[in-house]
């Protein structure tokens, strides 16, 4: 069983910074996880809270939020992403970015059409990033109480590795498939959950009607 532990150093990332081609850092120190894992969990999370009712338009277009959020600490920009690991991967900044999200509600229209529930769920997407980044095996954990703290929060699990150089290999197509066959898992698990709540919704509802 994995155990959390919070480790502190003095240096912050020393091989997590810029994974682009031309970065100085030599290329297998690359050590990142596959988009799979934070789309597969953020599609979770969209289909334990999203409500029911709504049209395919709006859950096409509100579900895709989920997944933009689930992988915003690695869009590569300027003084984002990997090139700022400490930053973008930073529960406060986070949270502060986050927050930005509840502004929208004192927009009638999307307090209507989106609700409080569904920015709640965004957030709780985004934040899931750091908590799956520190489950890798690449023993740094995640840097997630910057600029506080250069604490690392940690929680590897054996199975999960991260992508090394060159991205073709046989490590990297394992890579992609431990976290589409577990996180996939994880998904079917949240459908599973949602249709059982439809059937008992059903099943209520048909009782109180021949009551």
């Amino acid at each position: 069983m994995a155990t959390a532990r919070i480790e502190t150093s003095q240096h912050f990332y020393l091989d997590r910074r810029p994974v682009l081609v031309d970065s100085v850092l030599p290329r297998d120190n690359l050590r990142i996880m596959t988009t799979v894992g934070h789309s597969l969990t953020g599609l979770s999370i969209a289909v334990l809270t999203l409500p029911r009712g709504k049209t395919l338009l709006w859950y096409l277009v509100v579900g895709h939020f989920f997944v933009f959020f689930a992988n915003v600490p690695d869009f590569p920009l300027s003084g984002w992403g990997h090139s700022s690991y400490h930053i973008s991967h930073s529960i406060f900044l986070t949270a502060l970015l986050a927050s930005l999200l509840a502004v929208l509600l004192l927009l009638p229209r999307f307090s209507e059409q989106v609700g409080r529930k569904v920015v709640i769920a965004w957030t709780a997407t985004w934040f899931s990033h750091m908590l799956l980044d520190s489950m890798y095996n690449h023993g740094q954990g995640i840097g997630i109480f910057w600029p506080f703290s250069d604490a690392h929060l940690t929680l590897p699990l054996p199975w999960f590795e991260t992508l090394t150089w060159p991205p073709k290999s046989d490590h990297n197509l394992r890579v992609f498939l431990i976290e589409l066959s577990v996180y996939g898992a994880l998904l079917a698990v949240c459908l599973f959950v949602r249709s059982r709540r439809k059937s008992r919704i059903i099943t209520n509802s048909s009782e109180v009607h021949h009551q």
